[in-house]
C-alpha cells in the first residue's frame, strides 16, 4: 500500500476499530491512519464513485435494444410486423467500452490519491495533537520549576535575605505557568476532537491518548531522486493520464455519434400470404454531423492534457517545497538537540544552585529559566515541522520515502479494500489493459 496501511469497508453509520489497531495503550500514527481510512465518512464517501464508474463500464458494453414495430390487420388492411436492429451499437460498442474503462481507471487512481490526501491530513493532526501533548508536559515542568523557585524565595525571605517585594515576581511567574498549562491542556482536548474526527471516531467514548511525536528522519534519496519517483507513481497523476486517454477516446466518438444505422425486417401478412422483406435505415448527415460534439471533444481533451501537465508541474513543487522544508527543519532541531539544550540545561541548573545559595539574584534565574523553557519549546515546534513536512514530502512522493524504495516504479495502483465491487473491478481492469 501507498501509504503502509489498510483499509476495510465499513457500512454507513458503522464504524470498525481495525484489529491491530489498540486504543487502550495509547494511538500512534500508524494506527490513526489504518483507522481513518476505514472509518473516515468522507473518504468513505469517495468510494462510491468506483461503483459509480463501474456500473458505467458495465453499462457501456451493452448493446441497444432492438425496436420492434407493429400494425395489427383490421378489415382489409394487412398486418405488418417490423423489427429494427441498431447496427451502429455494435459498430461504436468497442469505442463506447474503451472510454468507459479508461474513466474507470481515472476514478480508481483519484481513489487513492484521495487515500493519500487523509493519510496527509491524519498525520498532520496527529503531530499537531502529540505536539500539544508536549507542550502540555512542558508547561507542567515549567510550572514545577516556577514553583521550585518560589518555594526557595520564600525560603529566602524567611531567612531574611530578600524583601517581601522581591518574591512578588516569583509569585506571579507561578500564577502565570499555572494559567499557561490550563490553556496547554485545553488545547491537548482540541487537537484531539479534531483527531477523533478524521480517523471516523468522534462519539467514541472514551479518551485518546496520544503516542510520543514521531522521530524525525530525512529520506535516502535526494530531492531530484524524489521528484523523479513522485512523477512515475503519483496517482493523480496517473489520474490525469487516463483522463487524457478517455477524453482522446470520446474525441474520436464523436466523429460517428450522428450514425444511425437499423436493420430492418418487415413483414406483412394478409389473408393467404405472408411477404418478408429486409433493409436498411440510416440518417443521412446533411445538416448534423454533431460538429458542435465534436468542437466540445477536442477541447476537452485539450483541456484534459494541459490539466495533465499543470498537474506534473504541481507535483514537482510539491516534493521540491516539501523536501526542502523537511531539510530545514531537521537542520534547526539538530542544533537546539545537540548544542543549545545542553548548554542551557547545564546553565540553568548553575543558576538555580546560585540562587539558592545566595549567590544569584532571581532575575538571573528567571531569565536563564526562561531561555531553557523557550529552548525546549522551540525543540518541540522544530521536530513537529520535521513530522508535518515528511507527510507532506511522503504524500507529495506517493508513497513512503524513508525506507529505501526498491524494484520497478509503480506506474498505477488502485486502493485494496474488501467488499466493494472487487470482482467488477478486477474485470474493467483487465479490460482496460486489452484495450
Amino acid at each position: 500500500m501507498r501509504t503502509g496501511a489498510a483499509m476495510e469497508k465499513v457500512a454507513p453509520k458503522c464504524t470498525k476499530i481495525p484489529d491491530n489497531v489498540i486504543l487502550d495503550d495509547g494511538l500512534d500514527e500508524d494506527e490513526a491512519v489504518l483507522t481513518a481510512l476505514s472509518n473516515n465518512s468522507a473518504f468513505q464517501a469517495t468510494l462510491a464513485q468506483l461503483g459509480m464508474a463501474g456500473g458505467d463500464a458495465k453499462q457501456a458494453t451493452l448493446l441497444a435494444n432492438p425496436q420492434f414495430l407493429t400494425y395489427l390487420p383490421a378489415g382489409a388492411k394487412e398486418g405488418q410486423y417490423t423489427l429494427f436492429a441498431p447496427i451502429e451499437s455494435y459498430l461504436l460498442r468497442p469505442i463506447r467500452v474503451d472510454v468507459a474503462n479508461r474513466e474507470y481507471r481515472r476514478v480508481g487512481e483519484q481513489l487513492v490519491q484521495n487515500g493519500l490526501n487523509l493519510s496527509r491530513d491524519v498525520r498532520v493532526a496527529y503531530v499537531d495533537w502529540a505536539l500539544a501533548q508536549r507542550q502540555a508536559d512542558l508547561a507542567a515542568e515549567a510550572k514545577s520549576i516556577r514553583d521550585s523557585i518560589l518555594q526557595l524565595t520564600t525560603k529566602r525571605l524567611d531567612k531574611g535575605d530578600i524583601s517581601e517585594l522581591e518574591t512578588i515576581a516569583a509569585k506571579v511567574d507561578s500564577l502565570n505557568a499555572k494559567a499557561s498549562l490550563g490553556v496547554q491542556r485545553n488545547a491537548v482536548n482540541i487537537a484531539e476532537a479534531r483527531v477523533a474526527t478524521l480517523i471516523g471516531l468522534p462519539e467514541l467514548g472514551q479518551p485518546l491518548l496520544p503516542g510520543p511525536l514521531p522521530v524525525p528522519m530525512l529520506p535516502a534519496q535526494s530531492e531530484e531522486e524524489l521528484v523523479q519517483q513522485a512523477i512515475a507513481s503519483r496517482p493523480d497523476l496517473q489520474a490525469a493520464k487516463w483522463s487524457v486517454a478517455a477524453a482522446r477516446q470520446r474525441s474520436s466518438l464523436s466523429r460517428w455519434l450522428w450514425l444511425r444505422l437499423d436493420g430492418v425486417l418487415d413483414v406483412r401478412s394478409g389473408n393467404n400470404y405472408t411477404r418478408t422483406g429486409t433493409g436498411l435505415r440510416f440518417d443521412i448527415p446533411i445538416f448534423n454531423r454533431n460538429q458542435g460534439g465534436i468542437m466540445r471533444a477536442d477541447w476537452e481533451r485539450n483541456a484534459a492534457q494541459h490539466n495533465h501537465d499543470a498537474i506534473s508541474d504541481q507535483i514537482t513543487q510539491d516534493v521540491r517545497t516539501a523536501y526542502r522544508q523537511l531539510q530545514q527543519a531537521y537542520k534547526n532541531l539538530t542544533i537546539l538537540r545537540d548544542d543549545v539544550e545542553p548548554a542551557l540545561v547545564e546553565a540553568l541548573g548553575i543558576a538555580q544552585k546560585g540562587y539558592e545559595d545566595g549567590g544569584a539574584d532571581y532575575l538571573l534565574v528567571l531569565q536563564t529559566t526562561t531561555q531553557y523553557l523557550t529552548a525546549r519549546g522551540q525543540l518541540l515546534d522544530q521536530q513537529a515541522a520535521c513530522c508535518r513536512a515528511l507527510a507532506e514530502l511522503e504524500r507529495s512522493v506517493g508513497r513512503p520515502v524513508i525506507a529505501p524504495i526498491s524494484g520497478p516504479a509503480i506506474t498505477s495502483n488502485v486502493i485494496e479494500f474488501s467488499g466493494l465491487n472487487e470482482n467488477l473491478m478486477r474485470e474493467h481492469l483487465e479490460l482496460s489493459e486489452t484495450n
